[in-house]
């Protein structure tokens, strides 16, 4: 299952690379990244595409305790067909 993240941090150097290891350590793959920094320069608009059988709270709540995360939103995540 995809879930796509929509997260608003603040741009330092290693903020990146923080969230791509949260979201390793949890165990979802990495399906998409875009980086954008905000009009003011001093954050940075990420949009994170993940994809993991695995419930998304396990790592948005985990993604929301990094001290840098400004906001964190989840924009869509695609439901899994049912086979019989």
């Amino acid at each position: 299952m995809n879930h796509i993240l929509t997260i608003t941090t603040n741009n330092e150097a290693s903020v990146v690379e923080r969230l791509l290891q949260v979201t390793r350590y949890r165990g979802y793959q990495l399906a998409g990244l875009e980086l954008t920094p905000l009009s003011d320069m001093a954050g940075l608009s990420i949009t994170l595409t993940v994809s993991s059988d695995k419930p998304i709270h396990l790592l948005t709540s985990q993604l929301h305790k990094l001290y840098d995360v400004r906001d964190l939103q989840l924009v869509s995540a695609d439901i899994a067909a049912l086979r019989a």
